[in-house]
């Protein structure tokens, strides 16, 4: 699927999802509940360090910091507040290119793969396409908060996962969905290959997540 393609798809939504997201629930409560439980595991998570001197994940009142191995290869939406930890071996093989998400004039990230968005390889006879090496897109895809059940009633769930919620936004990821590099250049095939392979392998770490988010601060892909 292709930045056109995506524009159109997410076009299409129905006014059912507006419908299900003017009914969304009130969760100050459960916010607080959350709260509350974080804090306590925080405690936890303390004690146990000091006492065997061990190097691990410290949780704050308003941040979540996360260990991670010196290697790890890692990129933070600023905008957001999410970190995406990737797989090691992507080091120099992929590229962030931000764009704008029209319906909510929210960012919106592309991730590609490097060599093959460098070679600029036309798509088609003009050359006013090339093949980008689209991994996938990570945007907002409303503007109200959605719980993953709700999301999974929506129409781009079959390409897409959802990420996690604020008070006034929902995230999710979409993966390509059409070819992304020169099909005649086994080079760019194998390495879009591998890398697409390795997607499941990235971990999600949202900031913040106290106080802004409804979702937990980390997960698994």
């Amino acid at each position: 699927m292709n930045k056109k393609q995506l524009s159109e798809h997410i076009g299409n939504m129905d006014d059912r999802l507006v419908q299900q997201a003017e009914q969304i629930p009130f969760y100050a409560a459960l916010h607080r509940q959350k709260r509350i439980r974080h804090l306590l595991t925080a405690a936890a998570v303390f004690t146990l360090m000091v006492s065997s001197f061990s190097i691990g994940a410290l949780a704050f009142a308003r941040e979540i910091v996360v260990e991670v191995p010196a290697a790890q290869e890692s990129v933070t939406l600023e905008d957001i507040g999410l970190t995406l930890s990737l797989p090691e071996d992507w080091k120099g093989c992929y590229e962030v290119i931000e764009d704008t998400f029209v319906p909510y004039n929210s960012p919106m990230w592309e991730f590609c793969v490097k060599p093959i968005y460098d070679a600029q390889t036309p798509a088609d006879e003009s050359g006013e396409l090339f093949y980008r090496g689209t991994l996938f897109y990570l945007f907002q895809y409303t503007d109200a908060s959605m719980s993953a059940e709700e999301f999974e009633q929506s129409g781009i769930a079959g390409i897409g996962r959802y990420l996690f919620s604020t008070e006034h936004a929902t995230y999710v990821i979409m993966y390509a969905t059409d070819v992304q590099y020169d099909p005649s250049n086994k080079d760019q095939e194998r390495l879009y290959q591998k890398m697409m392979s390795e997607i499941g392998e990235i971990r999600f770490t949202v900031n913040n997540i106290l106080e802004n988010h409804t979702d937990g601060a980390t997960f698994d892909d």
